[in-house]
């Protein structure tokens, strides 16, 4: 409820006015799709000069947008400047790790060609490449009565693993729309990054090294006390014993 507040709030504000008649004609939000959990990593595609891309964009950034859209598709068009503003505003700041990437759907006059001159015309430099099978399955997760049909645009938030966080089919009305979920969804995924538990990882200081087995080691042998159980007992049994600290060891050896 209180997010469903902020946004309308920053519609009001977008707008400048308060007035029942505007607000009866504010676009509504885009409607929530089934394709959160998939993960993606595994596409294979082209980007528009040719040169391959594959699901390994996603670990460069701690959360991607992926725009799905068409040429001959009026509200894709209509929303391109919002995602334009997302690049703009987050590759001024590289350091919030925020990617905006458009899938072009080659299908009947959206091609390689016109898609490069709508960008090109409209000032649109975020990265852009063409679709495969993969955003196709993502695009049908919504028709659920296998009518052979779906609606676009589509945009689906994806983490570092490749993995969709948030999907919504539908335009976005407003930048300020957008980057709330934006904003949202890289503080969320910030925050899981910061807490996250590397198996081997005791000491805490980014790595699996010698360190952290000979701390397993003394944890074991009761000469020290047990702590970051969930990084030490790397095997699983539900204790930290001899068995994880040779584990830890052949690990930091690279073995």
């Amino acid at each position: 409820m209180k997010r469903i507040l902020s946004l309308m709030l920053a519609a009001v504000l977008a707008l400048g006015i308060v007035s029942p008649a505007l607000a009866k004609t504010t676009p509504e939000l885009p409607t929530r799709g089934d394709a959160i959990g998939m993960n993606i990593s595994d596409f294979a595609t082209v980007d528009l000069e040719n040169n391959p891309v594959d699901g390994s964009i996603f670990r460069e950034n701690t959360l991607t947008v992926v725009n799905m859209w068409a040429t001959w598709c009026g509200p894709c068009r209509s929303e391109m400047p919002h995602f334009q503003t997302v690049h703009e505003t987050y590759s001024a700041t590289p350091e919030d790790d925020v990617m905006m990437l458009g899938v072009l759907l080659i299908n009947g006059s959206s091609t390689v060609t016109t898609g490069r001159q709508f960008l090109s015309q409209n000032g649109i430099t975020f990265y852009n490449i063409v679709h495969c099978n993969t955003f196709i399955d993502v695009l049908y997760t919504t028709d659920d009565n296998n009518t052979g049909s779906v609606s676009i645009p589509q945009t689906v938030f994806v983490d570092r693993n490749g993995v969709i966080r948030d999907h919504f089919v539908g335009a976005f009305s407003s930048y300020a729309q957008l980057d709330y979920f934006v904003s949202d969804w890289l503080e969320t995924l910030l925050d899981e990054e910061a807490n996250a538990i590397t198996p081997g990882d005791v000491d805490s200081d980014g790595s699996v090294a010698i360190g952290d087995a000979v701390i397993v080691m003394r944890m074991a042998m009761g000469l020290a006390e047990e702590s970051n159980i969930d990084a030490a007992d790397i095997n699983g049994n539900g204790s930290v014993d001899i068995g994880d600290a040779v584990q830890i060891l052949r690990m930091a050896m690279g073995l």
